[in-house]
C-alpha cells in the first residue's frame, strides 16, 4: 500500500486531501443552509468554497490513486486538469458574491465580461489537455511511479497563464481589498462579516499562489492550513445566525 511513497508525498497528498474534504463538507453545509433558508448568497458561497478546495483536487486524487494502486495518476495531464479547471467557476462565483455585496446593480456587467474570459480559459484548458497538454502544463520533475506526487504548473507564456493571473489579481482587488474597504466603512456585525470575507479571499489568493509557485515541502503544511482558514473565513462572512 504505497510504502514507497516518500515523506514529502505523504505531506503533499495528505494536506491536499484534507483541504478538499474540508471544503466539500463546509461547502455542502452552506449549500444546504442556503437552500433551506432561501439565502442565495449562502448557496453561492457554498459552491465557491467547494471550488476553492477543488483547486487541490489534482494532488488529492493522485495521492488516493497511489494509495490504491501504488502508481501515479495516468495520464499525467489529468493532474493539472483536475486542479486548474476549477479556476473559472471559482472566479465567477467569487465575483458574484463581491458584486452582490458591493455593487448589486452592476454585478451582471462584471459577470458577463469575466464570463467570456472564463469560457475562453476553460476551452483552452480542456482542448489542449486532450490534444497537446505540454502547451498548457509544465511538469518540472516526474518522480518514479508511486514514490512521489506529480507536480505541475502553467506555461508562463501561454494565454491560460495570463488569464489565470487576471482572475487572481481581480479577486485580490475586487474581493480582498474591496471587502476590506467596505469593512472599514461599516460598523458592528456588518464590519465583522466584511473583514471575514476580506481575510478569506486575501488568504486564499496568497496561499494559492504560494502553493503553485513552491515545490512541495514542509512549508506546504502551513500553506494548506492557510487555505483551510480561508475557507472558514469565507463561510463566516456570509453565515446567517438563527
Amino acid at each position: 500500500m504505497a510504502l514507497q511513497l516518500e515523506l514529502i508525498g505523504w505531506l503533499d497528498g495528505g494536506t491536499a486531501l484534507t483541504v478538499v474534504l474540508a471544503a466539500l463538507i463546509l461547502g455542502l453545509i452552506s449549500i444546504y443552509k442556503g437552500i433551506k433558508l432561501k439565502a442565495k448568497l449562502l448557496t453561492i458561497t457554498g459552491l465557491c468554497i467547494i471550488c476553492v478546495g477543488f483547486v487541490l483536487l489534482g494532488p488529492a486524487v493522485d495521492f488516493l490513486v497511489i494509495l490504491i494502486t501504488t502508481y501515479n495518476l495516468q495520464p499525467n495531464w489529468l493532474y493539472g486538469l483536475l486542479s486548474y479547471a476549477w479556476t473559472g467557476p471559482l472566479t465567477l462565483f467569487g465575483l458574484y458574491i463581491g458584486g452582490e455585496l458591493m455593487i448589486p446593480k452592476r454585478k451582471w456587467i462584471i459577470l458577463v465580461i469575466y464570463g467570456i474570459l472564463v469560457v475562453l480559459f476553460e476551452f483552452l484548458i480542456f482542448f489542449y489537455s486532450f490534444t497537446d497538454p505540454e502547451v498548457i502544463f509544465i511538469y518540472p520533475e516526474i518522480p518514479p511511479n508511486g514514490t512521489g506526487l506529480l507536480n505541475t504548473s502553467i506555461q508562463p507564456r501561454s494565454l491560460v497563464f495570463i488569464l489565470m493571473i487576471t482572475f487572481l489579481v481581480s479577486g485580490l482587488i475586487f474581493n480582498g481589498f474591496g471587502f476590506l474597504r467596505k469593512a472599514i466603512q461599516s460598523t458592528g456585525e456588518l464590519r465583522r462579516k466584511f473583514f471575514y470575507l476580506s481575510i478569506g479571499w486575501i488568504l486564499f489568493i496568497i496561499c494559492g499562489a504560494l502553493d503553485a509557485l513552491m515545490d512541495p515541502g514542509i512549508a506546504t503544511f502551513f500553506i494548506r492550513i492557510g487555505m483551510i482558514c480561508s475557507i472558514i473565513f469565507m463561510y463566516l462572512g456570509v453565515r446567517i445566525k438563527k
